[in-house]
């Protein structure tokens, strides 16, 4: 544990303190033989045991959202995801709930799953229209940590594949899901309306990207084109099937 000396907080996060974050070179504490510190690892303020909940919650948000150079940088990567998970869906949930919020004051007229699934298998719902909006945002919400928990599978397991290819001295998988658990603060700017969705779309493109190239231990470019290859998958395995699916159509097959 190290001690900050402007406010005394003590925490194992050693790039600055979660607290009033002075920077790490005036902490005193624990050190190595050498005069070197015990540990280097930049551990977030979500996995510091010292900082109490909510504060860790939201220093972690702050600091990956608008400070990610400095919050990914020597991460613990190889340290099992759970917490990193639980930081996921916490901030996953927050979001759905932003959204409905805004959903419910301003509607926007798009389909919620309910909708989608019942005009793809050509259901009718029932005749109150007012009520099928709010019952598909419901189902949304509702469904959150399943499709978040889907989205974390999928996602993980195709960037690292990028990764495998086009990064020498890779790490583990461990360190691509604490990554894009930790890229998914951007998703609480659904509380803007109509424009929040896109922000935090982009924003978390940069933050996997950012999260990648220190996790990986790589360039910034390397770790653009593992995202970029793996985003661009599901779209050309979705045209695929849409061609072939033209191409039986007019076979007359």
């Amino acid at each position: 544990m190290m001690t900050c000396v402007k406010c005394g907080h003590e925490s194992a996060a050693f790039d600055r303190c979660p607290f009033c974050g002075e920077a790490a070179d005036t902490f005193k504490g624990e050190r190595a033989c050498g005069g070197e510190r015990a540990t280097d690892i930049n551990l977030p303020a979500w996995e510091d045991p010292a900082v109490p909940f909510p504060l860790n919650l939201v220093e972690t948000w702050r600091r990956s959202v608008f400070e990610p150079g400095a919050f990914f940088a020597d991460g613990p990567f190889e340290r099992p995801a759970v917490r990193p998970i639980l930081y996921y869906l916490l901030v996953s949930v927050l979001a759905a709930t932003l959204s409905l919020t805004w959903g419910t004051l301003l509607p926007t007229g798009q389909p919620g799953v309910v909708e989608t699934l019942a005009e793809i298998m050509n259901v009718a719902l029932p005749e109150a229209a007012d009520g099928a909006g709010s019952t598909g945002r419901l189902a949304d919400f509702f469904l959150t940590p399943f499709w978040a928990v889907l989205y974390l599978i999928i996602a993980s397991l195709l960037l690292h594949v990028f990764v495998l290819v086009l990064v020498p001295g890779r790490r583990s998988l461990t360190a691509t899901v604490r990554t894009i658990c930790y890229a998914c603060g951007p998703g609480v700017f659904a509380i803007i309306p109509f424009v929040g969705g896109w922000v935090a779309g982009v924003w978390g493109v940069v933050l996997t990207v950012i999260g990648l190239r220190e996790a990986h231990r790589t360039t910034t470019g390397r770790a653009f084109a593992a995202w970029l290859l793996a985003a661009a998958l599901p779209v050309a395995l979705l045209m695929l099937g849409v061609l072939l699916v033209i191409a039986r159509v007019a076979s007359g097959v």
